[in-house]
C-alpha cells in the first residue's frame, strides 16, 4: 500500500504495492505541494503498477493517461489547449490502440495543412502523455525547413508599427522590443506594469513560470501615456474590451502587413524579429534565455537568426 509524507512542503509517496508474490517499491516526489493533486497521482501510480503486473496497461483509455499527464507538475496554456484537442479525438482509444496510423488520422482530421513545427508541438505533448503511460509506439516527428527569415530591417519595422491602428499599436511595440509572445500581452493587467522599477511581470507563461522583465525605454514611454488605473486590462480592443481571444488581432496584424508592404510575417514572427536583434546587438545565451522564458538553448537558436550584413561586419573584425 503506497501512502503520502510531506518534506519542504512538497508530497511524496512510499510503500509498496504488492499482486501474489510480486511486490513494487515505491519511494518518489509527486512534486505538488497541495495534498489533492498529490493523492490522485498516488492512486494512478498505484493502479497503473497493479495494471502493469497484471499485464493490461495498454488497456487503459488516452483519457486516463491524459488526464495524469496534467496533474503530475503546473502545465502551461499551450499544453492544456493541445491536451483538450488530443483528448476529443482520442476519447475512445485505448493506449494498445494507438500507433503510427492513428496518429497520421488524427493529423489528416486535425491538424491539416499546418506547418511541421506546428504538428511536432502536438506530436511532443501526445508522445509525453504516452511516455508518462509507459507506452512507447513510435510516432514519426514531421521534418521541419526552418530556412525562411523571419526578421525585419529596423526600416521595416517602423514602416509596420506605424501601420497598426493607433488603439492597437502599443501592443505590437511591446511584441516588438520586449519578445512576448502575443498570449502573454493580452494577458497583462495593470498591477504587472511597475512603472517606477521600470519592470513588466509575465505572470501567465508558456511554461507556466513567472518572470519579471526590464522594460525597453519605447515600451516604458507608452505605459506613460495610458491611464492603467481605470482599465482592467493593459490592451484592449477599439471598445475597451479586453480580448477573450488573441487570435482576433490576426487580421488586424494582416491589413497592417499589406499596407506595409511586408509579405510572410506572422504576428509571432515578432518573437523571432526580437530574439534575432538582441543577439545581433550582442547579447549572451544566459540573457536571452532569461528575457525570453527559454529553458533550453536549443529553443533560442530556433528562434534567434543573424542578418548577412551582421555576419559579414562580424568576418571584418578578425585582424
Amino acid at each position: 500500500m503506497l501512502s503520502l509524507y510531506k518534506r519542504k512542503d512538497v508530497w511524496h509517496i512510499r510503500g509498496t504495492v504488492t499482486d501474489g508474490n510480486r511486490v513494487v517499491t515505491v519511494r518518489k516526489s509527486t512534486g505538488q505541494t497541495a495534498k489533492r493533486k498529490a493523492v490522485e497521482i498516488c492512486r494512478y501510480i498505484e493502479d497503473t503498477i497493479l495494471t502493469e503486473m497484471k499485464g493490461g496497461i495498454s488497456m487503459l483509455p488516452f483519457i486516463t493517461a491524459a488526464n495524469t499527464w496534467l496533474s503530475i507538475k503546473p502545465r502551461g496554456a499551450t499544453d492544456k489547449y493541445i491536451t483538450d484537442i488530443l483528448k476529443k479525438h482520442f476519447a475512445n482509444y485505448q493506449l494498445n490502440h494507438i500507433n503510427q496510423d492513428a496518429w497520421q488520422h488524427f493529423v489528416a482530421k486535425n491538424l491539416y495543412g499546418r506547418k511541421p513545427s506546428n504538428i511536432n508541438r502536438y506530436r511532443a505533448t501526445f508522445v509525453s502523455i504516452l511516455n508518462t503511460a509507459s507506452v512507447s509506439p513510435k510516432i514519426t516527428k514531421e521534418k521541419e525547413f526552418n530556412d525562411r527569415i523571419r526578421f525585419l530591417t529596423y526600416e521595416e519595422q517602423e514602416r509596420l508599427l506605424a501601420e497598426y491602428p493607433a488603439f492597437i499599436r502599443l501592443l505590437f511595440i511591446t511584441l516588438c522590443y520586449q519578445g512576448l509572445r502575443l498570449s502573454e500581452a493580452v494577458s497583462l493587467l495593470p498591477p504587472h506594469i511597475n512603472l517606477e522599477a521600470n519592470t513588466l511581470l509575465v505572470e501567465k507563461s508558456k511554461n507556466g513560470k513567472r518572470r519579471i522583465m526590464p522594460m525597453h525605454d519605447r515600451v516604458r514611454k507608452g505605459f506613460w501615456s495610458l491611464d492603467l488605473s481605470r482599465s482592467t486590462s493593459v490592451f484592449t480592443n477599439s471598445a475597451g474590451v479586453p480580448y477573450a481571444d488573441p487570435r482576433n488581432l490576426r487580421g488586424v496584424h494582416v491589413r497592417s502587413c499589406r499596407r506595409a508592404g511586408i509579405t510572410d510575417f506572422t504576428i509571432h514572427d515578432w518573437r523571432h524579429h526580437w530574439a534575432s536583434r538582441l543577439v545581433m546587438a550582442g547579447a549572451s545565451m544566459p540573457v536571452l534565455m532569461k528575457l525570453g522564458g527559454w529553458s533550453s538553448e536549443r529553443m533560442v537558436l530556433r528562434y534567434a537568426s543573424v542578418s548577412d550584413e551582421h555576419t559579414t561586419d562580424t568576418l571584418m573584425r578578425l585582424k
